[in-house]
């Protein structure tokens, strides 16, 4: 009886000790992960303040500088454009990003630079497809008299926000009228495709 209490002492002193080994280890190696974390965290905030000075210091700069070196609009990054759809089908201007933007509104604008018509959009994400609207493209085909079915030039200018900067895009584009034969009867309609 007394050597039986004596081994169970001593297996309970075994696991304490093991016990108390692997709560030290562990104690340890939570310290330095602690410790580690705020080192990588002093680094990084050390690496903020240094982009946040040189920030200050490249704005400076721009503002000082005359209008004409200063970034435009049309150097910013842009949606990718793309359309998507074969007439007679529906056709989608689609506007791709690797980040969000907003679109408000698309101006279909003419050859000449003139606003033909407009259309008010407002969508946001990072792909957006707005339906390419026929009646606005026939207001744009026939804006000027034509004497032959050649393509056509115009421009979508979309007018968009990006990381909170709102810009333009002009998408410049082609209106090429088709015909379809849908048994005895011919049908008409417009392509839009879009130009380099």
């Amino acid at each position: 009886m007394r050597m039986g209490s004596v081994v169970g002492g001593l297996l309970g002193a075994i696991a304490g000790a093991a016990l108390a080994a692997y709560v030290q280890k562990r104690r340890a190696s939570e310290r330095r992960d602690e410790n580690e974390f705020r080192r990588t965290l002093a680094e990084l905030e050390a690496e903020i303040e240094e982009l946040e000075f040189n920030l200050r210091g490249r704005k400076g700069r721009l503002e000082s500088a005359p209008a004409s070196q200063r970034a435009k609009p049309s150097a910013w990054p842009r949606p990718f454009p793309e359309v998507r759809g074969e007439p007679p089908e529906q056709q989608y201007l689609v506007l791709t990003a690797d980040r969000n933007f907003k679109l408000s509104r698309i101006d279909y604008v003419s050859n000449r630079g003139t606003t033909v018509v407009s259309e008010d959009v407002e969508k946001s994400g990072s792909r957006i497809e707005v339906p390419i609207n026929e009646k606005k493209i026939s207001c744009v085909w026939y804006l000027f008299q034509r004497v032959s079915a050649a393509p056509m030039q115009f421009q979508f200018r979309c007018h968009l926000s990006l990381d909170g900067v709102e810009t333009e895009a002009v998408l410049p584009a082609v209106i090429q009228q088709r015909f379809m034969r849908i048994g005895l009867a011919r049908t008409l309609f417009r392509q839009v495709t879009l130009t380099p």
